[in-house]
C-alpha cells in the first residue's frame, strides 16, 4: 500500500542533503552507465553513511558535495541491479572523489524494492508473493492501448481490451468477471490507494478514470497471495501504478508529440487522413529553488478519430497530474491533484454469421474496421425515462464513455524514533461517468422475419409493413428483404447510464521493529456515494458498417385507425424505456473500515515469515424507486387487443406515454413510481494470509504463500438484485471467499531471470451478474451466485543471450471450472409451446470451462539496444475458450504480433528521441468475446442440431462477437532535458 520504510528512505535520500550539511567540503561526481556505455538519467545514487543522495541527469551525471570520510555508495537504476562500492572523500582542497558505475540489466526487476502488497517493502527475490513489474521504458515498448491492454504483461491474467483505449475488463487467475464489470476482484490503484473503491460497476469498469501517460515512474502488480489483507476486497491481486515524483538536484522533464495512421483507416480525405491521432505528452520535475519542496507536473491532451471510424472522433480529451513532496528531517509530506476529463469510444460487438467459426455476414461491418457506431444514430433525442418521460434526454455517441475525476490526495511518513514509523494515506475524489454506447441485445434477424410478428393486426385493417431510414425525412420505402445484399436488421440497445460517485479514503499505519520481526497494525477507511442512473431502450438497425437506423410504419385503413399509419418505430427507436428492460435510478452509500495486523520475521538469514490478518465491516445502504409499465389504455381497441393486465404484460390496448395505440414505440414505457425500495446491510469479513521466503543466494529464492480472504457485495448487488419472487425486495447478497495456495521458484542471474508460480485457487458464492435476452427483445440483469477453482501454473523469464539482447517470454497454464454454478435461461425453441408466454429453467453449470478464459496464454518478446537503437517486438497468443457459461460457442485461438523502433540521438542532439510502433501488425483477425445474453438461451444440443439444408444451427445462425482491434502504426518525437 503506502510507501513504507526502506521506501520512504529512497524519497528522502533523493532530497539534496545540502539543506544540512551545504557547507561540507568534498566533492563526488560521476557518471552512471549501462552496460554499453550509455547514460542512465534518473539512476538514484546514495551515500552512506548519512543518507545523502542524488539523481544523475540525462548525460548520467551526477554531483555531491559531503564532509570528508568514507562512504559506502549504492546506486541503483529500476531495470538494472545494484552496485555498491566504497569512495572517500578528502578534506578542503584535496582530489574530488569519481564514483563512476555501470549497471548489468534486471529485465524483471527482481532487485527492485516493490510497495505494492507488502506490508514492509522488499526486493521481488525476497518476497513471498508473486509480483510483476514494469518501469517507464518497459511500459513504452508494451506498445498497449491503454491501462487494461497494459496487464498483458501480468501471468495469470485474462484481458479483454477491445473495447478501446479504457473501458475494458481483466479477470486474475480464472476469477469470474463480466465483460461489463470490469476488475472485479481487483483493486486498480494510483500511488498506493484504489483510484475508486469499486472496481466492478456494471458499463463502468474502473480502468475509465485512468490513463497512462509521462507521469508515471513504474507499475507494480500483485497476484493474489497477501492482496487480501494489504486493500480492501483485492483477492485477486493489486494493480498499483507509482507516479515520478520530482527526484535529482536539477528540474528535468520530457515532451512527446505523437502521430497515427489512424485517418488513413477512414473515409476522410486530403489532409484530414494526416490528423488521424495528434497526442501531446509532457512531464516535468525536480526541486523548487529556494525551497525544501519538489514537484512533479504532466499530463496529456489527445483527438483520436480511432482504429475503427465511426464518422466521429473516437477518443478526445487529457488530463493533468502534480505533487509536491516537503522532505523533512525524519519522513516526508507529499500532496497530489488529478483532473482527467476525457471521452472514449466504447466498442462493442458487430454482427456475424456461424457460431463457431465466425464469418463476416455479407454486406454487414467487417471484423477489422467494422463498428456498429455510426454518425447516422450519433445525436439521439428520447422522452426522459428519469423524469418518468416529462421533458427530453438527448445523447451523443460521441461522448462514449465520459469521465470527468477530480481527486486530491496525501501521502505523509514519520520516522518516530525507537523503531516506530508511522504512515498515512488518504484520498478525496469526485467522479462522474457518463455512458453511451450501442449494446448487442439479439442476435440479427431477417427483417421479413421482424415485419411478420405484426402479421396479427391485419384482421384490425393493417397492411404490410413499410421500412425506411430514420434519418429520410421523405420516408421512401426500402426493400428489407435485399437491404445491403442480407436482408437483415439488428436490435440494439442504446442504454444512457450515468453513475457520479464520490469517495473518501484513509489509510493509517504504524509499525515497530523488534529484533527480527517488523510489526504492522493499520486502519482503513473509505466511504463512497454511487448514483446508478441507467435506462433500457431498443433501436432497429440495418446490418451495415456505420449503420442507419430504421423507422417501421404500417399503412392502415378502415375506422378503426381511422386510416393513420401503426408507427412501430419514432427516429429508429423501437422501444423508448421499455417495460421488459431496466430502469435504475438509484442511490446507494458504503461504509467500509479495515482493521488489519502482521508481522514479518526475519527467522534465520535466508528463510523470512510473514502473516496477516484483516478485518473487514462494510456498511451499505441506499433506496430506488420501484418501476412500472406506464398504463394509459386507449379504450377503443380494448375489444380487440384486450386490455393492459399483469397477464399480458400491461400491454394489449396500452397506448403508453402519448396514449395512442397505434404508436408502439411508446407502449410499454417502464417509469418510476412514488414507492421505493431500499435496503440497509451489514457484512463483515476475516482475511488471513500466511508466506515464507527462503533465500539460498543473492540469485535462488523460493516461497509459499497460503491465503483466504473475502469480498462483499458492493453497488451493482443492490441497484441491479431484486427477489425474483419478490421484485420489490433488494437481495442482500453474501460474502464471496477467495482461497488460494500458490508457490514459487525465483531466480535472478547475470543472463538469466525466472519466476515460475503453480497455484490452485477455490472461490465460492461467486456473484456475476448474467444478462439474459428473450425472444420479446426483453433484457435482464440477473445476479447469480456459484462456485469456481482453478489450478494453473504462471512463468514469467527473461534471458540475455549477449549484451543489449533481452529475450522475454509469459504464460499461463490454467484449468478454471465452475463447481456450482445456476442459471436462469429461457428453454429451447424446440421445447416451448407456440402461443403461450415463454418458459424457462435453471441451468447448473457443474464441470463447464470459465467463459472467456483461455486454458493457455502466451506471449514470446525480444528487446535489442545497441547505440541508442532499440528494437522491440512480441508476440502473444491467446487460446481457444468459450464465450458463454453453457459452452455452446467456442471461439478459436489467435496470435498478436506487437513491435517497434526506438533511437536516441547523441551529442548534440542528445535527449531527443524517434519512435515507430505498431499494435498487431500482421491485422489478425481474432475475437476477445461473443454476445453470452444469446448464446446462453440455447444448448449445446439445440444449437448443434441440424437445420432442414443440411447444416446445423450453429452454422445458419447470426451473433454478435467483437474482434480485437486492427493494425494500428504510431510515431512519436520526444525531447528529454
Amino acid at each position: 500500500m503506502g510507501r513504507l520504510v526502506p521506501a520512504a528512505a529512497v524519497v528522502c535520500a533523493l532530497a539534496p542533503a545540502a539543506y544540512a550539511q551545504s557547507t561540507a567540503p568534498g566533492p563526488v561526481t560521476g557518471i552512471i552507465t549501462d552496460a554499453q556505455g550509455q547514460p542512465l538519467a534518473g539512476a538514484t545514487v546514495v551515500l552512506n553513511p548519512g543518507r545523502i543522495g542524488t539523481a544523475t541527469d540525462r548525460n548520467g551525471a551526477f554531483s555531491l558535495t559531503v564532509p570528508a570520510g568514507t562512504y559506502t555508495a549504492t546506486v541503483s537504476y529500476l531495470g538494472f541491479k545494484a552496485s555498491s562500492q566504497s569512495v572517500t572523500v578528502a578534506a578542503e582542497g584535496g582530489a574530488a572523489a569519481t564514483l563512476n558505475a555501470s549497471l548489468a540489466q534486471d529485465p524483471l526487476l527482481m532487485d527492485a524494492v516493490v510497495v505494492t502488497g507488502n506490508f514492509n517493502p522488499q526486493s521481488k527475490l525476497e518476497s513471498a508473493t508473486a509480483v510483476t513489474t514494469l518501469n517507464n521504458r518497459q511500459i513504452q515498448n508494451r506498445v498497449s492501448r491503454g491501462t487494461a491492454d497494459l496487464l498483458m504483461a501480468v501471468p495469470g491474467f485474462r484481458v479483454n481490451s477491445d473495447g478501446g483505449e479504457a473501458a475494458n475488463s481483466v479477470s486474475p487467475r480464472g476469477l469470474p468477471v463480466n465483460a461489463e464489470s470490469g476488475f472485479g476482484f481487483l483493486q486498480l490503484m494510483e500511488d498506493g490507494l484504489p483510484i475508486l473503491e469499486v472496481g466492478s460497476l456494471t458499463f463502468a469498469k474502473s480502468d475509465i478514470h485512468f490513463r497512462v501517460d509521462e507521469t508515471i515512474d513504474r507499475l507494480e502488480v500483485l497476484r493474489g497471495g497477501s492482496a487480501g489483507i494489504t486493500a480492501n476486497n483485492a483477492p485477486g491481486g493489486i494493480v498499483n501504478f507509482l507516479s515520478k515524483t520530482g527526484t535529482g538536484d536539477k528540474i528535468h522533464g520530457i515532451v512527446r508529440l505523437t502521430g497515427g495512421d489512424q485517418g488513413f483507416s477512414s473515409d476522410r480525405t486530403g489532409a484530414a487522413q494526416l490528423a488521424g491521432l495528434q497526442r501531446l505528452d509532457a512531464n516535468v520535475g525536480g526541486p523548487i529553488a529556494g525551497t525544501a519542496l519538489r514537484f512533479n507536473i504532466g499530463g496529456f491532451y489527445r483527438y483520436d478519430v480511432g482504429t475503427r471510424y465511426a464518422g466521429f472522433p473516437a477518443n478526445v480529451g487529457g488530463g493533468v497530474k502534480a505533487n509536491v513532496t516537503y522532505n523533512l528531517k525524519n519522513g516526508y509530506v507529499r500532496v497530489y491533484g488529478k483532473y482527467l476529463n476525457d471521452r472514449v469510444a466504447y466498442y462493442t460487438s458487430i454482427p456475424y454469421q456461424n457460431l463457431n467459426n465466425p464469418e463476416q455476414i455479407p454486406g454487414g461491418p467487417d471484423f477489422r474496421r467494422g463498428t456498429m457506431l455510426s454518425q447516422h444514430q450519433q445525436i439521439t433525442t428520447i422522452p426522459n425515462p428519469f423524469n418518468n418521460g416529462q421533458g427530453a434526454l438527448t445523447r451523443d455517441l460521441a461522448d462514449g464513455q465520459h469521465t470527468r475525476y477530480k481527486a486530491v490526495s496525501s501521502e505523509v511518513f514519520f520516522d518516530l524514533g525507537n523503531g516506530f514509523t508511522l504512515t498515512d494515506n488518504a484520498r478525496l475524489l469526485d467522479a462522474n461517468l457518463s455512458t453511451d454506447g450501442v449494446y448487442d441485445v439479439r442476435a440479427p434477424l431477417p427483417g421479413t422475419a421482424f415485419a411478420a410478428n405484426y402479421a396479427a393486426l391485419r384482421g384490425l385493417g393493417a397492411g404490410t409493413p413499410v421500412f425506411s431510414f430514420a434519418n429520410d425525412p421523405t420516408n421512401t420505402p426500402i426493400d428489407i428483404a435485399t437491404l445491403n445484399g442480407n436482408g437483415l436488421i439488428n436490435i440494439a440497445g442504446i442504454f444512457p447510464d450515468d453513475k457520479p460517485a464520490t469517495n473518501a479514503i484513509n489509510n493509517l499505519k504504524l509499525q515497530k521493529t523488534v529484533g527480527q520481526h517488523q510489526l504492522t497494525g493499520g486502519f482503513y477507511a473509505s466511504r463512497y456515494t454511487i448514483k446508478e442512473r441507467l435506462s433500457y431502450n431498443l433501436v432497429l438497425q440495418e446490418v451495415a458498417n456505420r449503420p442507419r437506423l430504421l423507422n417501421v410504419r404500417i399503412p392502415t385503413q378502415g375506422a378503426l385507425f381511422g386510416g393513420l399509419p401503426i408507427e412501430v418505430t419514432k427516429d429508429g427507436f423501437l422501444f423508448q424505456s421499455f417495460g421488459d428492460g431496466l430502469l435504475f435510478n438509484s442511490t446507494n452509500t458504503t461504509q467500509v473500515l479495515s482493521y488489519y495486523a502482521g508481522d514479518q520475521w526475519q527467522a534465520t538469514s535466508k528463510l523470512r515469515l510473514d502473516g496477516g490478518i484483516r478485518l473487514e465491516t462494510t456498511h451499505a445502504e441506499g433506496s430506488a424507486p420501484k418501476t412500472a409499465i406506464l398504463v394509459n389504455p386507449e379504450a377503443r381497441f380494448t375489444p380487440f387487443v384486450g386490455a393492459p393486465t399483469a397477464a399480458n404484460g400491461f400491454g394489449g390496448s396500452n397506448g403508453g406515454l402519448d396514449g395512442q395505440y397505434r404508436t408502439f414505440y411508446d407502449n410499454r414505457f417502464l417509469q418510476n413510481t412514488a414507492d421505493v425500495r431500499s435496503w440497509d446491510f451489514n457484512f463483515s469479513t476475516f482475511n488471513y494470509s500466511l508466506g515464507a521466503n527462503y533465500k539460498f543466494s543473492d540469485q535462488l529464492a523460493t516461497y509459499a504463500r497460503y491465503s483466504n480472504s473475502g469480498v462483499a457485495p458492493s453497488n451493482d448487488q443492490f441497484a441491479y438484485s431484486t427477489d425474483r419472487t419478490q421484485p420489490d425486495v433488494t437481495v442482500r447478497g453474501e460474502i464471496q471467499r477467495v482461497l488460494q495456495a500458490e508457490a514459487g521458484l525465483k531466480v535472478s542471474t547475470s543472463r538469466v531471470n525466472l519466476a515460475v508460480v503453480p497455484f490452485y485457487s477455490r472461490n465460492t458464492n461467486i456473484a456475476v451478474t448474467v444478462q439474459i435476452s428473450d425472444p420479446n427483445f426483453g433484457l435482464g440483469l440477473v445476479q447469480t451466485r456459484g462456485d469456481v477453482d482453478n489450478l494453473g501454473l504462471e512463468l514469467e523469464t527473461t534471458y540475455s543471450p549477449v549484451q543489449g539482447l533481452t529475450l522475454r517470454g509469459i504464460g499461463t497454464v490454467q484449468r478454471p471450472r465452475y463447481l456450482d454454478f445456476n442459471i436462469f435461461v429461457p428453454l429451447d425453441p424446440d421445447k416451448q409451446t407456440a402461443g403461450t408466454p415463454t418458459k424457462q429453467q435453471f441451468v447448473n453449470l457443474k464441470g463447464n470451462k470459465l467463459e472467456d478464459t483461455p486454458d493457455v496464454l502466451l506471449e514470446g518478446g525480444a528487446d535489442y539496444t545497441y547505440h541508442g537503437f532499440n528494437v522491440f517486438g512480441n508476440y502473444r497468443w491467446f487460446g481457444e475458450r468459450f464465450a458463454t457459461k453453457r459452452n455452446n460457442i467456442l471461439l478459436q485461438s489467435y496470435g498478436v504480433v506487437f513491435g517497434g523502433v526506438a533511437y536516441d540521438f547523441d551529442k548534440a542532439l542528445t535527449g531527443l528521441q524517434l519512435r515507430v510502433q505498431g499494435s498487431n501488425l500482421f491485422n489478425t483477425i481474432g475475437f476477445g468475446d461473443a454476445a453470452a445474453r444469446n448464446g446462453d438461451n440455447f444448448s449445446k444440443e439445440y444449437i448443434n442440431g441440424q437445420d432442414t439444408n443440411g447444416k446445423t444451427r450453429a452454422e445458419n445462425s447470426y451473433n454478435l462477437a467483437r474482434p480485437i482491434l486492427p493494425r494500428n502504426i504510431t510515431a512519436s518525437v520526444a525531447y528529454s532535458f
